[in-house]
């Protein structure tokens, strides 16, 4: 499956990714493609209700921002208001489209967010890069027995990169099979950024029976990211 990276406009009319494609828009949340009372207004009761009990301003508005700039975004796919677009979630908490064959997944964090877009179970996920003073503290508590055997055989300067890789890697994963934190040792992701990316095993039962491809990149400086489908090869074009 090939995987197109766009920077989200004002106006976007994007055409349903074909067979094998996968669309995914990188958004600037600082300087968002709207004003942000404009996409605010985009959200449904719920949303804002929803928008209105994060307690923390910054997590609140990245939430808004982002839901409003997918709503606009779907709507172009669909060919719907961005306020009519059915947008529901699933028991994991995972957001879908009620009807239709799309699937798509978003993420945000720290001045960015990611949508992607395909015709499979997708899922993103983005971090905004930091020192972590106790990665190797959250390389034992959440990655599997495997990584973190890989993780520590490689030299130290490279061990932040193959944490970040990790991680979005393996989020991106869980959020496509509509998976929860509990599934993260439950499967294994290559660390080694000198290797390309990829799902090296898997023995949770929700990603058992079909086959999962990840990539990473940098959708902007600082940043990491991963997407990850129900497919067997993923290709950044």
């Amino acid at each position: 499956m090939r995987v197109r990276v766009f920077p989200c406009s004002a106006d976007p009319a994007p055409t349903p990714p074909g067979p094998g494609e996968c669309h995914v828009w990188v958004i600037d949340l600082d300087r968002p493609p709207l004003p942000a009372d404009a996409l605010a207004g985009l959200l449904t009761p719920d949303e804002q209700a929803r928008a209105a009990r994060y307690r923390v301003g910054a997590v609140r508005e990245q939430f808004t921002l982002s839901r409003g700039v997918v709503r606009r975004l779907l709507g172009g796919y669909l060919g719907l208001p961005p306020e009519r677009v059915p947008i529901t979630a699933a028991p994991s908490g995972k957001p879908f489209l009620d009807g239709g064959d799309l699937h798509f997944n978003l993420t945000h964090t720290t001045g960015l967010a990611v949508v992607a877009v395909a015709n499979v179970r997708v899922g993103v996920d983005a971090e905004k890069r930091r020192d972590i003073p106790d990665a190797d503290g959250l390389v034992r508590r959440f990655f599997s027995p495997a990584e973190r055997e890989a993780y520590h055989a490689l030299p130290s300067e490279t061990r932040p990169d193959a944490f970040y890789r990790g991680w979005v890697c393996k989020e991106a994963v869980i959020k496509a099979a509509g998976a929860t934190m509990h599934a993260l040792d439950g499967f294994d992701v290559e660390l080694d950024p000198a290797r390309p990316p990829g799902v090296l095993a898997a023995r949770h039962t929700q990603l058992l029976g079909c086959g999962w491809a990840v990539a990473d990149w940098c959708p902007a400086p600082g940043y990491a990211a991963a997407v990850a489908v129900e497919g067997e090869r993923l290709v950044l074009v």
